[in-house]
C-alpha cells in the first residue's frame, strides 16, 4: 500500500492523497528533480483492473503529451512500477485550485456573467482540441473535471475518457461519459466534437439551476431548465441548442457556438436608440419581463385627416336626415343608425389598445377595443428567430410601419394602427426587443 512521503521512481515523493475510485488513486506529489508540486495519478493493476483501464489510462498519457494549451495542465511524465501490485504513473502539472464540483458542495452561486466566462473559456479550450489532427474529443466535461484556479483562470482536467479521433467518421468508440452530461449518441459508442459541446451545455445548467442535469425534467429528451432561471432569454436559447439531443440542431463546432454567445452578449450589452420624441408608447423592462403598452392615440386620432372626414360625412348626413326624417319614423332611425356605421368605419379602429408582453418563458400580443380583447396571440420566447420592423399594406391602399417577431416559419406583427405609428417608433420598440431577448 502506497504511504505519504514514499517516493516514486526515486523522483517523486507522496504528499497528499487527493482521490480513490475504482482502483485509481490521485496524488498530490513533490517533485525532487524540478522541486515544485505535481499530480500523480495511479492506476493499479488487478483482478478489478481490466485491460480496457489499462488501455485507456496509456491513451490518456499519449494524448495529454501532445497536448500544449496555458488551459490544460501539461504532461510531465509516464512510467509503470510494481508495489506489490503493478501500478501505472500519470505524472502532470499541478494545478492549485478547486473544481467547480468541490465549489457547488461548499454552497457557491454562479451568476450569468460566471457562467458566461467559464463557458467561453471551455469552449476555447474545445476550439484548440478538436482543431487538432486528429480531432481530440475530452467526452467527460462535468463540474469535477473543471478547475478554478487560484489565479481566477478556469481549466479542463482529467482526460481519462479522452479519444483521438483517428478512426473514419462513424466509427464506433469505446463507451464512456458521465450520464446526465454526456448525450444520447455517446452512450451509443459514436461521440463526435458535438458530444462535448452538449457535456459543457449540461455542465453549465448544472451551475446556474445548481441541480445535476440527471436530476432535471425531460420532454422529449431535452433537459427543461428554463423555467428555473433568471438570466437573458438569448442565453437560455443558447443553452438549449447546445443540449439539443438531436445532432442535427446542436451547435456543430465549438467556434460557432463561441461565436453566437459573443453575438448574443454583444446584443444585450449594446446601447439602444432612444425613444422618439412625443411617442405615447409605454415600455417597462427589468430582468424578468418586457411591457410594451400602445395606448389609444387620442391625438393622432384627432388630426388624421381620414377622422375628420369621416365627421364631416356624420354631420353631412345627420344634416340631411334631420331635415327630411324625424326621429319618430322608421326611417329616420334606419338614417341615423346608417350614419353612426359609416362614420364607426372609419373612427373604429382608432380606438385599438395594443399590449405586449414578454417573459423568459412566453410572449403575448393582445388587442383591445374599448376594454374588449379582440384578439390574443402567444407563443415561446425560445423559439424567436428575429425581430425587424418594417411596412406592410395597412387600412386602405397604403404601407404602415410594423413591428415582426419571426417565430420558425411564423411571423407575429404588431403596430398596424389607425392612426399609424412613425417608423422611428416601430424601429425604436423592435431594438429594445431584441436588446432584451440577447437577439443580434
Amino acid at each position: 500500500m502506497l504511504q505519504i512521503q514514499q517516493v516514486l521512481r526515486d523522483r517523486y515523493q507522496l504528499i497528499e492523497k487527493l482521490g480513490e475510485n475504482a482502483g485509481r488513486q490521485t496524488w498530490l506529489a513533490w517533485d525532487l528533480y524540478t522541486q515544485e508540486q505535481v499530480i500523480v495519478k495511479l492506476l493499479t493493476f488487478s483482478d478489478q483492473a481490466q485491460w480496457e483501464d489499462v488501455r485507456l489510462f496509456e491513451r490518456e498519457a499519449q494524448i495529454l503529451k501532445q497536448l500544449n494549451h496555458p488551459r490544460i495542465p501539461k504532461y510531465r511524465n509516464y512510467f509503470a512500477f510494481e508495489e506489490q501490485v503493478l501500478h501505472f504513473a500519470l505524472v502532470q502539472e499541478y494545478i492549485p485550485g478547486s473544481s467547480f464540483k468541490e465549489l457547488l458542495a461548499k454552497g457557491r452561486v454562479f451568476s450569468e456573467a460566471e457562467v458566461r466566462k467559464i463557458a467561453a473559456e471551455i469552449l476555447k479550450i474545445l476550439i484548440y482540441l478538436h482543431s487538432l489532427n486528429p480531432p481530440v474529443l475530452h467526452r467527460d466535461i462535468k463540474p469535477s473535471n473543471l478547475l478554478l484556479g487560484k489565479n481566477s483562470q478556469i481549466y479542463l482536467v482529467d482526460f481519462g475518457a479522452v479519444q483521438d479521433r483517428a478512426a473514419k467518421e462513424g466509427a464506433t468508440f469505446t463507451i464512456v461519459g458521465t450520464y446526465g452530461y454526456a448525450p444520447l449518441e455517446q452512450f451509443g459508442g459514436r461521440a463526435t466534437p458535438a458530444s462535448d459541446l452538449y457535456a459543457l451545455g449540461a455542465t453549465l445548467i448544472h451551475l446556474l439551476t445548481r441541480i445535476p442535469p440527471a436530476d432535471l425534467p425531460q420532454r422529449d429528451s431535452r433537459l427543461q431548465f428554463a423555467h428555473l432561471l433568471k438570466v437573458n432569454p438569448g442565453f437560455v436559447r443558447w443553452l438549449e441548442q447546445l443540449t439539443q439531443p438531436n445532432l442535427d440542431r446542436r451547435f456543430t463546432s465549438a467556434k460557432e457556438a463561441l461565436k453566437l454567445l459573443k453575438a448574443n452578449q454583444i446584443a444585450i450589452s449594446g446601447l439602444v436608440r432612444a425613444k422618439p420624441v412625443d411617442s405615447q408608447i409605454q415600455l417597462q423592462k427589468s430582468p424578468e419581463q418586457l411591457q410594451i403598452k400602445i395606448p389609444v392615440l387620442w391625438q393622432k386620432t384627432l388630426i388624421d385627416p381620414k377622422n375628420c372626414a369621416a365627421t364631416v360625412v356624420l354631420a353631412i348626413w345627420l344634416y340631411f336626415f334631420s331635415g327630411g326624417f324625424g326621429l319618430g319614423s322608421m326611417e329616420g332611425w334606419i338614417w341615423l343608425i346608417a350614419s353612426l356605421l359609416l362614420a364607426g368605419w372609419f373612427l373604429l379602429p382608432n380606438f385599438v389598445e395594443t399590449n405586449i408582453y414578454f417573459d423568459h418563458y412566453q410572449f403575448e400580443i393582445e388587442l383591445k377595443l374599448l376594454g374588449i380583447c379582440l384578439r390574443r396571440q402567444r407563443g415561446k420566447v425560445s423559439e424567436i428567430d428575429k425581430v425587424f420592423s418594417g411596412e406592410t399594406g395597412g387600412y386602405g391602399s397604403h404601407k404602415v410601419p410594423e413591428v415582426t417577431l419571426a417565430v420558425g416559419v411564423s411571423e407575429y406583427s404588431f403596430g398596424k394602427l389607425k392612426p399609424p405609428l412613425s417608423k422611428d417608433e416601430c424601429r425604436w420598440m423592435a431594438a429594445e426587443i431584441r436588446h432584451w431577448l440577447g437577439i443580434g
